[in-house]
């Protein structure tokens, strides 16, 4: 156990999901970041839109480093078992959402990775991961009503929609999709 109290995924050990290798991010996956975060495509729902430059995806980098640091979880860097390539990002980080303790489910892949499967692999990895370590947490996945990929990989990891956790987020309406 870390510091705070959940079963750690060694940073030395990545895990494999089927077709995927699931492992911390490194300093070194910050390009990837970037091609990932950055690409107008993998944002089209996102209000922020995609990272203007590399200084935003190492913002946001070392945020899921910190969390790793803290938590001894977090977002994983998501490799094809085949190519060995960065194909996205998935997994889970600690939050609140309307005042409560979570777990956020994420999951973010380059465009030629869309529709094969992988982001719901990984998101369904992680929703197990959860459930096995870290029981007393739900599982939130919170996007926007019409982003429909979405919503479907949540529920295909096995989320139910709560229209009751539904909140402005930001200024923006977020749905939530929830383990329980």
């Amino acid at each position: 156990m870390n510091e705070a109290g959940t079963a750690p995924i060694s940073e030395a050990h990545p895990t494999t999901s089927g077709r995927l290798l699931l492992r911390a991010p490194t300093a070194v996956d910050l390009a990837d970041v970037y091609r990932i975060h950055g690409d107008p495509r993998t944002n089209q729902f996102n209000p922020d839109g995609p990272h203007a430059d590399v200084e935003a995806s190492r913002e946001l980098l070392d945020g899921w480093l910190d969390h790793w640091r803290t938590h001894g979880f977090g977002y994983w860097a998501v490799q094809s078992t085949t190519s060995g390539e960065v194909i996205g990002f998935a997994g889970l980080r600690r939050g609140q959402w309307l005042g409560r303790p979570i777990l956020n489910l994420y999951y973010r892949f380059a465009p030629p990775h869309w529709g094969h499967g992988y982001a719901t692999e990984a998101a369904r990895h992680a929703v197990e991961w959860a459930a096995a370590h870290t029981p007393d947490l739900p599982v939130l996945a919170r996007t926007t009503a019409d982003n429909l990929p979405s919503i479907r990989t949540a529920q295909a990891a096995g989320l139910i929609r709560r229209p009751d956790l539904d909140a402005a987020d930001d200024g923006v309406w977020t749905v939530v999709l929830a383990s329980r």
